[in-house]
């Protein structure tokens, strides 16, 4: 991701005009691009996109174009988006010198990288907290993450991303002065550099490197590994030339050569000039003062003392307006931070009221589900109960109808033998029918298969209003499947006059000829 990484140096890398106009033309492009998308993924990317090629040449917009993707991606839910924003935010506020700010907006990053398991992001992320604690001055703390991140991109198989790490451990360790480790690990990432050809790490490393020899008076080595960085900065059009060709001219210096120094400092600072980098004009600069003095030509040391003082105040003019250009834009942008954290926690909020709402309905539609599956369990365990009783009654009424068709098939057989007088085997006849057959015993039977079936009856009467009680009897005992004989058994008749009234009965309801008395029957509940 083009501008999350710092690749941190003794020297500040500054944007060459040439970069500039390039990185111009991409943001135009981009912009261009934007107007064309709704508020969705596609214009959060492209508004981190805008961002990091913002990154190098203005801070304040690429915070701009990182804040708006940050919003629309908070909006729309966007992890990955939310997470890019706030790298881009972390870099815009390193940048502005807010430190702070910028550790705090990579953290958001690291959590939502972690949460995802993005490990690419994951260890970008690390890197830049490291960095911005080494811009702090906190170098202990940027070489801890560091090296975090350095194990999360091994992890990752990522191999460009721990050279980079590497370089910035030696020049933390550099600025803490502990040399021998700062040219330990930069020749780790000048090895490993050149394994991946990776050339701005090889390139700063080299340079550093020979900065180290400088100090230690070791110029043969010094000469060395700056020879291969101006030649790899050469061929990738590195703007790092300006200050190789400075450095030249103090290791010529340091040799006894201040004519060889001279020559290799002006072309540096004609270099610097036309790239237009402040920084590397002015070191050349002070350079140039110092030769001239070992020259003996103290009006020309002046001359470069007066150029380097009248730059110095003119760049520390612009460094104090940017800043506080800067600070107002950090106040605008915490502002707005606050009026989007506002929005968010009502947007929370209301998803907070929303999903509460729809759980009160699912428990709610819960515990009416429970409540019918009871009451039908309870409803489908009486109607079982009844359907019992109602059988177990007409079993009874079977068993009691069989003992008294055969008692009377016995009296009938005495009768025919002439044992019994034929008034007293009528009248005991007539007692046993009517034993079987009370009001009270059908209408028992009938309050029990109306709570099984309590619209069978009503149904018949209504559609069939001419239907006689024993034909409603006769169906309700069909209905139960009984068999002729028990249903001439429960009435007390033939088996012979069972059928003749089953068919009556199908006349009287309309049963078609196809159809069965029984099949209709289970129509009416």
């Amino acid at each position: 991701m083009p501008g999350r990484i710092y690749t941190l140096t003794t020297l500040l890398l500054l944007v060459s005009c040439s970069m500039l106009h390039a990185q111009q033309t991409k943001v135009d492009s981009l912009l261009s691009v934007l107007k064309t998308f709704p508020d969705d993924t596609n214009r959060v990317n492209c508004l981190n996109e805008l961002a990091s090629n913002y990154s190098e040449a203005d801070a304040i917009k690429m915070i701009e174009a990182a804040h708006e993707a940050l919003e629309i991606a908070k909006r729309i839910s966007y992890e990955k988006g939310i997470a890019d924003a706030y790298g881009y935010l972390g870099s815009g506020y390193a940048e502005a010198g807010n430190n702070g700010k910028a550790i705090e907006c990579f953290l958001e990053a690291l959590r939502i990288g972690e949460k995802r398991k993005d490990l690419r992001e994951v260890a970008l992320d690390l890197h830049d907290i490291g960095a911005t604690y080494i811009m702090e001055g906190k170098f202990d703390e940027g070489i801890q993450y560091y090296n975090r991140a350095i194990e999360i991109w091994k992890q990752a198989g990522n191999k460009k991303g721990p050279v980079t790490a590497l370089y910035n451990i030696g020049y933390a360790y550099q600025m803490l002065g502990k040399d021998t480790l700062a040219m330990q690990y930069y020749n780790e990432a000048i090895g490993r550099s050149r394994e991946i050809d990776h050339s701005h790490p090889l390139i700063f490393s080299l340079v550093n490197t020979s900065v180290l020899h400088l100090k230690y008076k070791n110029y043969s080595a010094a000469l060395q590994v700056l020879d291969e960085a101006l030649k790899l900065a050469t061929e990738h059009h590195n703007n790092i030339m300006a200050e190789i060709y400075g450095i030249y001219g103090e290791i010529y210096l340091a040799k006894g050569m201040p004519q060889r120094a001279l020559a290799m400092t002006e072309k540096g600072l004609a270099l610097a000039k036309s790239d237009h980098i402040n920084l590397y004009t002015l070191q050349n600069y002070k350079r140039l003062e110092n030769i001239y003095k070992q020259l003996g030509n103290l009006s020309k040391a002046y001359e470069f003392l007066s150029s380097y003082t009248v730059l110095n105040d003119s760049v520390k003019k612009e460094s104090n307006r940017v800043s506080i250009e800067q600070m107002v834009h950090g106040y605008e942008m915490e502002k707005k931070d606050i009026q989007m954290a506002a929005q968010v926690e009502r947007y929370e909020s209301g998803i907070f009221r929303r999903n509460t709402f729809i759980g009160l309905l699912i428990c709610l539609f819960l515990l009416a589900f429970l409540l019918g599956f009871l009451v039908y369990n309870r409803t489908k365990n009486i109607l079982s109960a009844k359907q019992r009783q109602l059988l177990q009654y007409t079993q009874t009424l079977l068993e009691k109808s069989a003992i008294i068709t055969s008692i009377n098939e016995e009296l009938d057989a005495l009768k025919n033998g002439g044992a019994i007088a034929d008034d007293n085997m009528d009248k005991f006849s007539r007692i046993l029918q009517l034993k079987i057959h009370t009001d009270e015993e059908w209408e028992n039977f009938k309050i029990l298969f109306e709570e099984v079936y309590p619209r069978f009856f009503s149904s018949l009467r209504y559609k069939h209003p001419g239907i006689t009680a024993s034909e409603l009897r006769l169906a309700a005992i069909t209905k139960l499947n009984l068999s002729v004989k028990e249903a001439a058994t429960m009435l007390g008749i033939s088996a012979e006059s069972v059928k003749q009234s089953r068919y009556r009965l199908k006349k009287r309801i309309g049963v078609p000829e196809n159809s069965s008395l029984k099949q209709v029957l289970e129509n009416y509940a």
